[in-house]
């Protein structure tokens, strides 16, 4: 039998050498080439270096105040001490708040701009053929992570659409185990501070309380200023701050290697 002319032969070198080719691609590289115009990486980079200039900015402020504290023991009868004391006090407190807000208005925009910048990579790449709620619907639906199908149509639900995307596609078995988690507590806070700012309606705080309970996140992610026994303030702690960027990385490496796998 004559080969069709119109047919090339099937090069077997050629496809091993891309087979090596694309084996020795890290993971991030393979996802970088995707989202190559967003270059993440160096986002994440000027992220990180702003949240260790604050860390390290409210390590000295803790360092004056138990300079101003041991000054105060030394002078007790020194009003004037007592009232700087205050006032370095307070201004630490709300220092942190400030801290807190600059590492979530950084970290959750930069991680909804990640996955709108995924699905919009992958949607180049493939067709919509899940068999699930997101099958039917318009391309532009499909792949808008920012809203999520349920049986009374979409809704808009940042957490829930990326879950439901990356299930729909199959990229969510490459993801970080504990991305859903981390994202509800990451966009939970970013809505409260971004609405409420630094000092929450006791409302509020409440609500969030009770979430941290009930979604069982992790007790290191979030610290409080007290006020009668109560939480007063939230902060994002220094742990939680690093485990959303080792996440972002987890993240990136995990769509690397959906690539990769697609590829072989």
């Amino acid at each position: 039998m004559t080969q069709d002319s119109s047919t090339p032969p099937f090069d077997e070198e050629a496809a091993a050498s891309w087979q090596r080719f694309v084996d020795s691609i890290s993971p991030s590289m393979h996802a970088g080439w995707m989202l190559r115009q967003t270059m993440p990486g160096t986002q994440l980079d000027a992220i990180k270096s702003l949240m260790h200039r604050n860390e390290q900015a409210s390590a000295a402020t803790s360092i004056k105040l138990k300079e101003a504290k041991a000054e105060i023991e030394a002078n007790p009868d020194d009003v004037g001490l007592e009232w700087s004391y205050d006032h370095q006090f307070w201004q630490s407190v709300f220092m942190d708040s400030a801290h807190s807000m600059s590492a979530v208005g950084m970290l959750a925009p930069f991680i909804e701009s990640l996955f709108v910048a995924i699905f919009e990579g992958l949607r180049k790449r493939q067709s919509t053929d899940a068999g699930n709620a997101r099958r039917q619907r318009a391309d532009d639906q499909f792949w808008n992570p920012q809203i999520v199908f349920r049986s009374d149509g979409p809704k808009g639900d940042l957490v829930a659409g990326i879950d439901q995307l990356a299930e729909s596609c199959g990229l969510k078995p490459f993801l970080p185990p504990d991305y859903r988690n981390t994202l509800s507590a990451l966009f939970a806070y970013r809505n409260n501070m971004l609405h409420n700012g630094f000092e929450w309606p006791a409302e509020a705080i409440g609500k969030f309380s009770n979430r941290i309970a009930s979604e069982k996140w992790p007790e290191a992610w979030f610290t409080s200023a007290e006020r009668d026994g109560e939480p007063w303030l939230y902060y994002m702690s220094p742990d939680f701050c690093s485990h959303c960027v080792e996440l972002i990385d987890g993240i990136i490496d995990g769509v690397g290697l959906y690539l990769k796998e697609r590829e072989t």
